[in-house]
Parts: C-alpha cells; sequence; structure tokens
C-alpha cells in the first residue's frame, strides 16, 4: 500500500518535470515572438531573437568591409522596426498571420509562415530561420 501512494506522488512530479524541461517547437517558438512584436514586449523579443545575427543576415548582400561599418545602424534600426510604431510591427498588425510547419535537422530549422494582407488578399510566403543553442530555439531571421 504504501508504495502505490509513493509511486501516485511521483506521477505528478515526473509530469511536471517533463513538461518543465521541454524545449519549445521552433513553430511555436515563431508564433510567441510574433506575439511578441504585435504586443511590443521588448523581453520577450530578447527572448527568441538573435538580433545580432539577425542584422548578419540582413547585411550579407553588402562587402564584408561596409557591413562593418554599418552593422550598429541597422541593428538598431532592425530593432526599432519590431516595436512601437516601426515598420515591421505596422506592416503585421495589418496582416493575419499563419505559422505552417516546421522542418527540424539537427541543430537548425525552417518555419513556413503566410501573411496576408486583409484588405487587398495579397499573400507573402516566407522562412522563419531558427538554430538551437543551449536547449533554446533562436529566430536569426524571418523577413520583415
Amino acid at each position: 500500500m504504501l508504495k502505490r501512494i509513493f509511486l501516485f506522488s511521483l506521477i505528478p512530479l515526473l509530469f511536471f518535470a517533463y513538461h518543465c524541461s521541454k524545449t519549445p517547437s521552433p513553430r511555436v517558438v515563431v508564433m510567441d515572438f510574433i506575439e511578441a512584436v504585435n504586443k511590443a514586449d521588448t523581453a520577450s523579443i530578447e527572448k527568441y531573437l538573435d538580433l545580432g545575427r539577425f542584422t548578419q543576415e540582413k547585411l550579407k548582400e553588402l562587402p564584408d568591409t561596409q557591413r562593418v561599418k554599418v552593422f550598429a545602424g541597422v541593428k538598431e534600426q532592425l530593432w526599432n522596426n519590431f516595436l512601437g510604431s516601426g515598420g515591421t510591427r505596422l506592416k503585421w498588425q495589418n496582416k493575419m498571420i499563419v505559422v505552417n510547419k516546421e522542418e527540424i535537422k539537427g541543430d537548425q530549422a525552417l518555419v513556413e509562415v503566410t501573411f496576408v494582407d486583409q484588405k487587398t488578399g495579397i499573400t507573402e510566403y516566407t522562412k522563419a530561420r531558427l538554430y538551437k543553442e543551449n536547449n533554446r530555439w533562436w529566430i536569426y531571421y524571418i523577413r520583415d
């Protein structure tokens, strides 16, 4: 009888431990990130976005010498786009956003995202890019 009581008291503890240690999927991270942008929640945006790597992805078209010169300014502009009256935030507020399937390959992931303009019906597709580090998924690119 004592063994049964002990066993049943362990089940909730094991269930709790499993869910606390489980990493959200890349798809959930993208959904949470988009919600954080819509709310201009800086703490949550920082929780999901690798802004330095995001900036590097945006600057890939430039020669290396130019990248170094403009990095800080572009990084600040990209950050501001996600907040307040920033361009990305305002653009996303006028769209229906559907986060579709995810594709995970090791510590890299792609998540399909569809943006539908609610006034014009124009549909845009992109794939958010994520990497996993220290058991967490980080967004390092999403078309803004």
